[in-house]
């Protein structure tokens, strides 16, 4: 068997040319072009192999799957096994890495989002397809380079994420005003990134090699990706060519980070042990191999990444579920079911980062307003890849267009990221945690100040070392990151092999006296142990943390090397926070045999200090834990050295604002009276609002004998007592309940005349809060239009989320921008700076409305036309301009509503919001009950957004809302199947005057009910349903014993809610006793409505006939049809048809609405019927009489189509032929078949005349 590898192992020798220092902080364009060329060269030839080795061995070109997966047959690897290359498969995941807090209304004022001149085209997407460049979320931005065959919807979906304009609101891009994207599909993925390297700052590639098990989804069938005969894919971890290359890339294009998708594996596990599977034998070739054996490994576990996501200079990402309201503790971190573990081979930490990767709303290419809702680690990669280019765009505002190099942005997202998993420190399932953006951006904000960016170059044998102050924002930490050179890759031992990739190992150490700080590492040989200090020698990424920091204390970072560095220098970045602080002046008596401090109690810090005198104590090693804007009680117990009884004075410092004093108002937080001997000062130290929850301060105490408190000080010397220095951190206060964000009304977001708010209500306190009073004024520039109060009854648990609708809705009128305010006022709520939160909300104006025609046919139709329709938008049609439901939709309809003025109103997208029963009380009976599982059938026309409906709970609890697909349904057992769409959890507060848990029966009409937000998106048009499923005791009602069929409920041309999922034994149509759960549904169909316009129809005007002899004509019109007797006469379509019997005739004709209308009947009887215009053309029949066969003969003068028929007594053709064009002599024998005796007309019509002949058939 012939093999070959893809790429060729030497031709990037180059890359270890001279210059390594210009090589690291300059990009080499000349040289990545030239090697650009060269490996296209390769991928040529590659490619041409391909084909033939796809023949031979049944190698499909592509696979593809669900949620737009899609496989290419890129190579063959080193041992003839094929590779292919798969895709991995938005307000919420900006939400989660808090992304959107950078865009413009966000809370860090930064106003960024991607649409600076700097960043234009800097952003790239290699993907499976062509972006869908004309839908509505791209249009005009995507650059495709390339020409790839098909549209995809994983590349629409992963560009969507990384820039779609927010259009649809919840699918909005996190670099939304990106003007210039730049796309390729990746079969030739590394020779257009050599090209593009110069010019690019930040590319996605959510895509991967197979590896493990995969389900071939077109085969139906487990097929297992490893070599002949392993048990375990070499491929996982495995650091390859591509690795290496796009390591190669990343050293010579410094400035550019390329973002990957660690995959999605971990719940790839193959069939069950003794059923079939297939793999590849000896020769390549995928075969059925039997049953599974046990032996073959899983996928969902450690060193599940494969082939070039193990690259060292790249960003890889892992996925979790979202966090709509932000990051508060690591617990709210939870990595998604699929997301890929580490570690590499080598053991290095991947993935290096994770962002939301589960049910992200983007653009699809099915058509241009076409959403979907997708998982997987190619939906978290974007996320990361398009927030990191706004931290290049916000560098570029304040260095003058200058960008950050790679190894610095990727530095910057690894220091930053919040703490996730079970133990602090990396690991190697969520990497360094969480992408924090806003954290991200401070880092930039503060350079300089409290937080450093340092790119500097290491020589070999040299150090750096920097001298900081601890700030106490925050623990001191360091971050050390540079792009090391290509690692080599294995050929031999290629399973788990455990050779280090690190080329060059720099090391980051901190100090303070004899005390050093290690890096964190991980041990691969045990990869679930927690992360550990030592010395990193694997990773090109090291990470210190002082968590014991003092704040004013001196320390030394470092960064040096070991060995000698192969390029002779390495560039690096240094990113350190918590630093350029003060240190704090001495405070000491002269003398210790006076007073002393006995003991300190703190809050709930206590500390007994030893017997003996001392004139200070440093106790910074200990610290007293604080809630802010709280009264923390203090005892100071006091005595004497010496035994003796003089006065004494205690007083108690803190420094709030970490400037290294304690001079600032507020800061002494307590002065005891004289103390006569000995004694005890106790009190409460006022911690004040506005701290930074996490940070360090100093609380100094100072006992000095005197009676004079004045001579009481934090500085300097005394002459006898005692100074006392303790850490302090400022904690989560115990009752802290604030506004986390206003999601609806959102800009954007249509008209509306019952306009709900919707708040989120975040506890971020350490204790549960229930009876959470919330205000919301609704204001039109200086006018207030709308004031709204209500409660949240229902309990939040530490550190918990909750939604709350406002139940008095307010009008909101397009073309308006409102400001609108929301605030809690929870009783001894100890931390009001985040109780308010205030949107500004644009509602868009309306469009004008669309030009249409109308024309009314008879008495009870009306055609409606719209002039140039749009097939993304839906039309509506109005007999009054404010009519609240239409006539009729689409753009080509009617109606049987014919208006006293002809008059007609049509606008688009505008078919009205609410579908569904209003109240309960529509229907007569109905109860409560815990159901789970069931479900309410509906079908969309166009894709919507549940956006809320009225709910009546008989017990307080949570609900969770599924859209699904549903299959399998057993019409008598209820039992199904469902592929989920999208879900929303709520908690439901009871709306039952007196609630009870259980079923119930009875429809109260004192239960109001309440409306409840779910903005659940139904972005797939077809049928569906909502699964309900109550939890922690709630009961939902539902309607029932309804005694006619109740279906649909409808919203003409776009939503209808069809039945459900009630069943019996026997009745197919036992679920229209019943309605379930959902009042007053109202939806979101993306496009705001227009107004209306007028459109004066016009009436159509039915054909007249007029009689001249034999010849029947009728009035203009668009085109004819004629009738005898009521059946239509074949090939009678001209405006005069000459009768040739007696009887009824009429005419019909259809216009261009389609409107069809019939003349006036006439009774005509038939004059005799001479020979017509015979003798002019010479038209002869012989013989005559004939037994139907005769001669024919005539002479035309002139050119026209001509046709021949045989008419008889009752005008129905009995022969009919067709000359096209015809001119000259006619002579043809004509046999009419077996036709009736009797008399027949010849009927010739030609040039717009006719002309008939009587003969005689005797058969």
């Amino acid at each position: 068997m012939q093999r070959f590898s893809i790429f060729l192992l030497t031709i990037f020798a180059l890359f270890l040319l001279q210059l390594p220092v210009y090589s690291q902080v300059t990009t080499r364009t000349a040289l990545l072009k030239n090697a650009s060329v060269q490996q296209a060269a390769i991928e040529k030839k590659t490619a041409e192999e391909l084909i033939r080795l796809s023949a031979e061995k049944g190698w499909p070109i592509t696979l593809t799957g669900s949620n737009g997966k899609f496989a290419l047959l890129t190579g063959v690897d080193l041992w003839g096994y094929p590779i292919y290359t798969a895709t991995d498969n938005n307000i919420r995941s900006a939400a989660t890495i808090r992304t959107n807090l950078l865009w413009p209304g966000g809370s860090t004022g930064l106003n960024l989002n991607g649409s600076d001149n700097s960043v234009k085209g800097k952003l790239g997407i290699w993907d499976g397809g062509r972006i869908r460049n004309t839908h509505l979320e791209l249009t005009g931005r995507i650059t495709q380079k390339d020409n790839p065959s098909s549209l995809s919807d994983h590349s629409t979906h992963v560009a969507g994420t990384l820039i779609a304009s927010g259009i649809n609101p919840v699918a909005k891009g996190m670099a939304y005003g990106m003007q210039e994207l730049i796309a390729y599909d990746y079969s030739n993925h590394l020779s257009e990134m050599l090209t593009e390297a110069p010019n690019l700052l930040v590319s996605n590639h959510s895509y991967g090699s197979i590896a493990g098990w995969n389900y071939n989804e077109s085969q139906s069938r487990w097929e297992f990706w490893g070599q002949a005969g392993a048990n375990e894919d070499y491929k996982f971890g495995y650091y390859s060519n591509e690795a290496q290359m796009w390591d190669s890339i990343a050293y010579n294009a410094p400035f550019y980070l390329i973002v990957k998708s660690v995959g999605n594996n971990r719940d790839q596990n193959g069939p069950a042990v003794g059923t079939n599977y297939w793999r590849f034998d000896a020769s390549g070739t995928m075969v059925n191999a039997g049953n599974r054996p046990a032996g073959i490994s899983n996928n969902d576990s450690y060193d599940i990444i494969s082939t070039y996501g193990t690259a060292k200079n790249i960003l890889t990402v892992g996925a979790v579920n979202p966090i709509e309201t932000g990051y508060n503790r690591p617990q709210d971190v939870v990595l998604a079911g699929f997301s890929s573990w580490g570690p590499t081979d080598d053991g290095r930490i991947k993935p290096d980062v994770v962002t939301n990767g589960v049910n992200l709303v983007s653009s699809i290419a099915t058509a241009d307003n076409a959403y979907a809702n997708y998982s997987g680690t190619s939906m978290s990669s974007p996320s990361a890849a398009g927030s990191v280019l706004l931290l290049q765009e916000y560098y570029a505002r304040l260095h003058f267009g200058n960008f950050l190099r790679s190894a610095s942005l990727k530095g910057i997202i690894i220091h930053t990221a919040d703490e996730s998993g079970g133990s602090p420190g990396p690991d190697y399932q969520y990497g360094w945690g969480l992408v924090n953006m806003e954290n991200a951006a401070s880092v930039i904000t503060s350079n300089n100040n409290r937080q450093k960016i340092f790119e500097n170059v290491l020589n070999n044998g040299g150090t750096f070392t920097l001298p900081v102050i601890a700030s106490g924002e925050g623990e001191l930490k360091a971050t050390l990151c540079w792009t090391d050179p290509k690692g080599a890759v294995e050929t031999v031992n290629i399973l788990n092999n455990t050779t280090s990739k690190l080329i060059h190992d720099l090391d980051l150490r901190i100090k303070k006296g004899a005390t050093t700080y290690m890096p964190w590492i991980l041990n691969p040989a045990t990869p679930a142990l927690p992360a550990s200090k030592g010395d990193n020698t694997r990773d090109n990424v090291e990470k210190v943390e002082v968590p014991d920091v003092i704040p004013g204390a001196a320390y030394t970072i470092e960064v040096t090397h070991k060995g000698t560095l192969a390029r002779g220098s390495q560039a690096y970045s240094l990113i350190v926070s918590g630093v350029g602080g003060a240190a704090y002046c001495t405070s000491s008596a002269t003398s210790n045999g006076g007073a002393r401090i006995d003991s300190v109690a703190f809050g709930t810090f206590n500390k007994v200090n030893p017997a003996g005198c001392t004139t200070y104590n440093d106790f910074t090693s200990q610290t007293a834990s604080v809630e802010v804007n709280t009264s923390t009680p203090f005892y100071f117990k006091v005595s004497s050295c010496d035994a003796s009884v003089t006065d004494k004075i205690v007083k108690a410092y803190i420094d709030f604002n970490n400037d290294g004093d304690f001079d600032d108002a507020g800061e002494l937080v307590g002065t005891s009276p004289v103390i006569n001997g000995n004694g005890f000062f106790s009190g409460n130290a006022a911690i004040p609002a506005g701290l930074t929850v996490g940070n360090y301060s100093l609380l100094r105490i100072v006992v000095q004998e005197t009676n004079n408190p004045a001579n009481v000080n934090p500085c300097g010397n005394y002459a006898n007592g005692e100074t006392e220095d303790f850490r302090i951190q400022f904690s989560n206060p115990s009752k802290d309940v604030g506004i986390a964000d206003i999601i609806s009304p959102l800009s954007g977001d249509c008209a509306d005349g019952s306009q709900y708010v919707s708040v989120t209500l975040q506890n971020y306190g350490k204790l549960p809060q229930t009876n959470i009073p919330v205000t919301v004024t609704v204001m039109d520039g200086a006018t207030t239009i709308a004031t709204m109060s209500d409660n949240y009854v229902s309990t939040i648990n530490e550190y918990g989320i909750a939604t709350l609708t406002l139940q008095t809705p307010f009008t909101s009128v397009a073309g308006k921008t409102y400001t609108i305010t929301a605030f809690t006022s929870l009783a001894g709520d100890q931390n009001n700076a985040n109780n308010q939160k205030v949107s500004t909300v644009v509602i868009p104006a309306a469009s004008s409305g669309p030009a249409g025609e109308a024309e009314i046919c008879g008495t009870n139709q009306v055609f409606l036309k719209v002039t140039a329709p749009v097939a993304t938008d839906i039309y509506s049609w109005y007999d009054t301009p404010t009519a609240p439901v239409p006539i009729a939709t689409g753009s080509n309809t009617s109606s049987s509503v014919i208006t006293g003025n002809q008059t007609y109103y049509v606008s688009k997208n505008d078919p009205g919001t609410t579908v569904g029963p209003l109240t309960k009380t529509v229907f007569t009976d109905g109860g409560y009950n815990a159901f789970s599982g069931n479900f309410v059938k509906f079908t969309n026309d166009v894709p919507v957004v549940i956006k809320t409906v009225r709910l009546y709970i008989g017990n307080p609890g949570k609900i969770n809302f599924i859209v699904a697909d549903i299959s399998n349904f057993n019409e008598t057992t209820g039992s199904y199947s469902y592929l989920p769409l999208a879900s929303t959890t709520i908690d439901v507060y009871a709306t039952d005057p007196t609630p009870a848990p259980g079923a119930q029966s009875g429809n109260d009409p004192a239960d109001l009910g309440a409306v409840y937000l779910l903005n659940l998106p139904v972005t797939a048009v077809g049928n569906h349903a909502i699964i309900v499923q109550c939890q922690d005791g709630a009961t939902i009602f539902r309607n029932n014993n309804i005694p006619t069929n109740p279906y649909p409920f409808a919203i003409p041309g776009v939503f209808s809610i069809t039945g459900n999922s009630a069943v019996t034994s026997g009745d197919p149509n036992y679920y229209q006793k019943f309605y379930y759960f959902f009042y007053e549904m109202k939806l979101g169909i993306g496009s705001c409505p227009s107004s209306r316009a007028s459109v004066v129809a016009t009436t159509a005007t039915a054909p007249t006939i007029t009689v001249n002899g034999n010849d029947l004509t009728s009035s203009v019109a668009p085109n004819y049809q004629w009738y005898f007797n009521g059946s239509p006469i074949n090939g009678a379509n001209a405006q005069t048809y000459s009768a040739t019997q007696s009887g009824i005739y009429k005419v019909s004709s259809s216009d261009g609405f389609g409107c069809q209308l019939s003349s006036n009947e006439i009774n005509f009887t038939l004059t005799a019927v001479a020979e017509l215009n015979a003798g002019e053309i010479g038209l002869k029949a012989l013989p005559n009489p004939n037994q139907g066969s005769f001669v024919m003969e005539f002479e035309m003068k002139k050119k026209s189509n001509m046709v021949i028929s045989l008419l008889n007594v009752t005008g129905q053709e009995v022969y009919r032929k067709f000359y096209p064009d015809f001119i000259g002599r006619f002579t043809e024998q004509v046999n009419t078949g077996k036709v009736a005796s009797g008399v027949y007309m010849i009927k010739i019509e030609h040039g717009g005349k006719t002309y008939l002949k009587k003969i005689l058939i005797n058969n």
